[in-house]
C-alpha cells in the first residue's frame, strides 16, 4: 500500500523554501541561509527516504509471510509426489536408479528456478519515487540559489566600488 507523496512540513515556513528570506541580503546572510537550507534539505530526504523503505518493508514483509505460510503443505506435498514417481519408475528400472533420475530432475528444476528468480531481483529495484521528485526539485533549488548568489555578488561588487568617495566604475586603481 502506497500511501503517495505527501509534505512532511506542516506548513511552509517548515521547509528550506517557505523559510528563505528575501533576496535582498548581503553575502554573509546568503551563505548562512544556503547552510541552513541545506541541513534542512538533507534531513526532509532523510526522512522522506526513511518513510518510503519502511513502507516497502512493510509491504514486503507481508507478502513474504503469506508466501511463506504455504511452504510447509507445499513441501510435503512434492515430497510425496516425487516419493510416488519414483515407486513408479522402479516398476521398470531398478529402485536406486529410479529415485536418482527423479532427484536429478528436481536438482535441475530447482537450480534453473533459482537462476531464474535471481536475475529477476538482480534487474529489479527499490523504486522511491517522492525522493526522486523531491531531489530533482531541490536540484532546481540549488541551481537557482547559485545563480542568484552570483547575481549579489556581481551587484555588491558595483555598488561597493560606487559608494566609496570618489570611485568610478570604469577607472581602474593605479
Amino acid at each position: 500500500m502506497f500511501l503517495g507523496c505527501r509534505p512532511l512540513a506542516r506548513q511552509a515556513s517548515d521547509t528550506y523554501v517557505g523559510a528563505m528570506p528575501p533576496a535582498t541580503v548581503p553575502s554573509r546572510d546568503v551563505l548562512h541561509r544556503l547552510l541552513d537550507g541545506l541541513q534542512t534539505l538533507i534531513r526532509e530526504h532523510l526522512a522522506l527516504a526513511r518513510v518510503e523503505l519502511k513502507q516497502d518493508l512493510r509491504t514486503m514483509g507481508r507478502d513474504l509471510a503469506t508466501g511463506a505460510a504455504g511452504l510447509p503443505p507445499l513441501a510435503a506435498g512434492f515430497l510425496l509426489l516425487m516419493f510416488a514417481i519414483a515407486s513408479l519408475l522402479s516398476l521398470w528400472i531398478p529402485a536406486w536408479a529410479a529415485f536418482g533420475i527423479v532427484a536429478l530432475v528436481n536438482l535441475a528444476a530447482g537450480g534453473a528456478i533459482t537462476w531464474s528468480g535471481s536475475r529477476s531481483i538482480a534487474r529489479d529495484r527499490i523504486e522511491m519515487p517522492c525522493t526522486a521528485e523531491e531531489i530533482r526539485r531541490d536540484r532546481e533549488w540549488m541551481a537557482a540559489l547559485k545563480h542568484e548568489a552570483r547575481g549579489n555578488s556581481a551587484s555588491a561588487r558595483a555598488t561597493g566600488a560606487l559608494s566609496q568617495p570618489g570611485s568610478r566604475p570604469d577607472v581602474t586603481p593605479q
